[in-house]
């Protein structure tokens, strides 16, 4: 179990949009705290915030579906259907777990987990086999305008295995300079530091959540999102 940059948040974004394409009323339940809830509000889904089990007991009967990003934050949900979103790896011990690896718990010990979804990147090779294939959209700024490809630009990202968006902004830009930031990380004041440079700076959609409307406006500031092209 990755401690971060499985992929939760846009994968419980598709799944909630194909379930209410289905008819279903859904409802997201995630920590107050980090870029989740702010980014599932823009996206104009019903989220709540706060303890999980709580939220449960308060919404059972209200919606058709609850779904728990990032679930394993509680696993008193014991009658939850669980996915694990897994990206290859696999804590086997200690050396696996977080501060020494990169998962924050041993895969032995989740016996509860009823879905296992191999994850990748749209241009990986592992993308031909993959159940869930994960792609970069160009990056847009509030006119609506694309980067054009090629670019210089200054990157930065605040999020968990920032490697991955890097990499895919590399495959059509050339990045000039860039930032990487603690995940959950407030990009504001870095975001305004870039400028000064004259470069068109490109952060996630995660991170641009948390920016001033002043920011977003700036017509060199370009925000690029994540989304599911197969499931």
């Amino acid at each position: 179990m990755l401690a971060g940059g499985a992929g939760k948040t846009p994968y419980t974004a598709f799944l909630t949009e194909r379930l209410k394409l289905q008819g279903l009323s859904v409802a997201i339940l995630c920590k107050n705290t980090g870029d989740e809830n702010l980014w599932f509000a823009k996206k104009g889904f019903e989220v709540f915030t706060g303890n999980r089990l709580e939220l449960c007991k308060k919404l059972d009967g209200k919606f058709d579906i609850l779904i728990s990003d990032d679930g394993l934050e509680d696993r008193r949900l014991s009658h939850a259907f669980w996915v694990c979103l897994t990206w290859g790896e696999q804590a086997e011990g200690l050396r696996d777990i977080i501060p020494h690896g990169n998962c924050r718990s041993l895969w032995k010990d989740h016996p509860e987990i009823g879905c296992v979804k191999k994850c990748t990147m749209e241009w990986e090779e592992s993308a031909k086999t993959a159940d869930i294939v994960f792609s970069m959209r160009p990056p847009v700024n509030a006119s609506g305008e694309i980067l054009p490809q090629s670019s210089e630009i200054f990157a930065i990202a605040g999020i968990a295995r920032s490697q991955r968006f890097f990499s895919g902004l590399q495959r059509n830009y050339r990045i000039a300079k860039k930032m990487d930031c603690p995940d959950h990380f407030n990009v504001q004041k870095k975001v305004e530091y870039a400028l000064k440079f004259g470069l068109p700076v490109v952060l996630t959609e995660k991170n641009a959540v948390r920016l001033p409307e002043r920011l977003l406006e700036n017509k060199r500031v370009f925000v690029c999102g994540m989304g599911v092209i197969n499931d």
